[in-house]
């Protein structure tokens, strides 16, 4: 629908939720809208839900990564906002569905815009469209997909004088062990999670597990499966509502995907499980360690495509230091049953409704949408063309046995760039935008190094 039909449509809940909302105490709204890399971009205004959409600041869509820390790159170029037009507004629609009243504060309530263009039609760029169409795309085929979503992460001290210089490396994680699955890391601990866990509740969203994972300042959170765009939208909401809760506690969360030098400690997944449903009856089980057909040819596109998407799930320079099959970040196209060394891990068990995918090439720092949408759009392509999986590997695949996932931010993104199912998947205006932020993220790095002189060189040629 266009945005004159999506308001219309809209406009009737607006107004019983307003009334409702309004008269248990709600005053305020956080409305977010989605950017490139997955971060919520968001205001607090008097609680109000217009029927006529709102503005939206495109540059939002164009901003770098970290708002052009440390070189100064605030935005990269996009014909969408640019000094040729004059960094345009453009039009939001906020969703009824992703509203949400949160209980830890009564008086404050969310929700969760879409972009759409002056002229009325979808915003080809916003992630969140994205998404949604190819869910669209998979609900045609007569298929429903669930989605959860499992996040590793750290918690340090927080230190304003150090962050604002900069000086990350120098917090103190927070919790005295690396132990995983330890209930006393710290006497606070438990405490913190079970205020995140009924904080998440509020919102309707499930935790279905939360643990300290291996490493000095190492958690993980599992959520609970929902649809496509529920799952995404959850993924965020949790993310920056734990966040919040560490601020208030004194406490800093990262979800860049390696903060430890590589080789030590753990790094941070973001492990997607996903299952494929008609009607509530799940379709991809067929017994212990087999797939029904349909699971055979969702799994053959989601496989026959992750070259292409590989940026998807690995978008930033960090994301490539996470990357070491024998630390069970897999490095290639490859699947298996319960094998957590390839890209996806084919979970049959303990029963039909629990047979699921679990893709775990993703890092913590991905934008949910798009990961989602690039599983959705694949692996439908995949049922239409009845595709045939590769052979599975029940363990480490052998060198050359399959093929292997690009090392750098630059090779996937040109990947990608390249690729005519990403342009026929997401749009061509959205494959070239986001090639084009990835590339502005490469050249941001490329120029922060070139201005320095690497402790490398000094221990090797000062002397």
């Amino acid at each position: 629908m266009n945005f004159a039909e999506q308001t219309a449509a809209h406009a009737a809940t607006y107004e019983a939720e307003y009334k409702r909302l309004k008269s248990a105490g709600v005053k305020y709204l956080q409305s977010h809208t989605v950017d490139m890399a997955g971060g919520f971009r968001s205001k607090i205004s008097p609680f109000k839900l217009s029927a006529s959409g709102d503005a939206l600041n495109g540059i939002l869509y164009c901003v770098s990564h970290g708002d052009g820390q440390p070189i100064g790159d605030t935005a990269f170029d996009a014909p969408l906002a640019s000094d040729a037009n004059g960094y345009p507004n453009i039009q939001a629609v906020a969703d009824p569905a992703s509203l949400r009243r949160h209980g830890w504060r009564p008086d404050m309530a969310s929700i969760i815009s879409t972009g759409f263009m002056l002229d009325g039609s979808p915003c080809g760029i916003d992630p969140r469209h994205v998404l949604q169409q190819a869910d669209a795309r998979l609900r045609a085929l007569g298929y429903t997909a669930k989605v959860a979503l499992e996040y590793e992460f750290g918690i340090f001290h927080a230190d304003d004088a150090l962050m604002q210089q900069g000086r990350y490396r120098e917090l103190k994680p927070w919790g005295h062990s690396l132990v995983n699955y330890n209930l006393v890391r710290g006497g606070d601990y438990q405490d913190l999670v079970t205020e995140f866990i009924s904080r998440m509740e509020s919102l309707g969203i499930g935790v279905a597990s939360f643990v300290t994972e291996y490493g000095y300042g190492m958690y993980e959170y599992a959520l609970t499966p929902k649809t496509a765009v529920e799952a995404a939208d959850d993924a965020m909401r949790a993310k920056i509502h734990l966040q919040e809760l560490c601020a208030e506690r004194g406490l800093v969360a990262t979800f860049m995907t390696r903060f430890q030098p590589p080789g030590r400690e753990s790094a941070c997944g973001a492990h997607h499980h996903l299952s494929l449903w008609q009607d509530e009856t799940p379709v991809m089980a067929a017994g212990t360690n087999a797939l029904s057909p349909v699971g055979e040819q969702f799994l053959a596109g989601l496989l026959h495509r992750l070259q292409e998407t590989h940026v998807f799930f690995r978008p930033t320079i960090n994301s490539y230091r996470r990357f070491d099959r024998y630390a069970w970040s897999p490095t290639d196209v490859s699947w298996g049953y319960e094998n957590r060394t390839a890209a996806i891990r084919a979970i049959t068990t303990p029963s039909a409704s629990a047979c699921r995918f679990e893709h775990r090439v993703a890092g913590a720092d991905v934008n949910p949408y798009l990961t989602i949408a690039a599983l959705l759009a694949a692996g439908a392509e995949g049922i239409e063309k009845q595709m045939t999986p590769p052979a599975l590997q029940p363990g480490v695949a052998a060198d050359g046995a399959v093929p292997q996932l690009q090392t750098t931010l630059a090779a996937a993104t040109e990947d990608f760039a390249a690729s005519d199912f990403c342009a026929e998947a997401f749009g061509e205006t959205f494959r070239d935008h986001y090639a084009a932020s990835r590339r502005n993220e490469v050249a941001a790095f490329e120029t922060w190094q070139s201005q320095r002189i690497t402790d490398f060189e000094w221990q090797r040629y000062f002397v």
